[in-house]
């Protein structure tokens, strides 16, 4: 056994493209979601409405920063927000969660979202982004 190849179990489904993957597979009651990115490299965040998203017949749960605010993720250093709280960092950010009972009705709901985002201008100079005044505190 020690030094001779071997296929893999699942050779011949993924030859033939018949192999089920994860997102392939539909289970009785699953619930679908969807996350709403941010279209902004960096701005303020300064309301999120789901009130529309949320009354959409089919919508199980919306989540935004301030439901999780505080918790983070990452690899070694958990220091990334699971959902943009007061500001987005780049684009494609998650601002909000829409778990739903199918896409169709997940996707709808993203829609009906209102974000009011304050862009913030970036800075390339970097002795303009030493000045006291745009040095943040973290």
């Amino acid at each position: 056994v020690v030094g001779v190849s071997r296929p893999p179990l699942d050779a011949g489904e993924k030859v033939r493209g018949t192999a089920v993957y994860l997102p392939d597979m539909e289970v009785p009651g699953m619930t679908h979601a969807r996350v709403l990115r941010s279209p902004f490299a960096h701005a303020k965040i300064r309301h999120i409405d789901t009130t529309r998203a949320v009354a959409l017949p089919g919508v199980h749960s919306i989540l935004t920063g301030a439901d999780v605010t505080g918790r983070r993720s990452g690899r070694r250093i958990k220091d990334t927000p699971i959902l943009a709280e007061d500001v987005v960092r780049f684009i494609g950010e998650p601002v909000a969660v829409v778990a739903a009972v199918d896409e169709e009705t997940a996707d709808r709901a993203l829609a009906l979202i209102d974000v009011d985002y304050e862009p913030i201008p970036a800075i390339f100079d970097p002795m303009e982004a030493m000045r006291p005044e745009l040095i943040r505190r973290w």
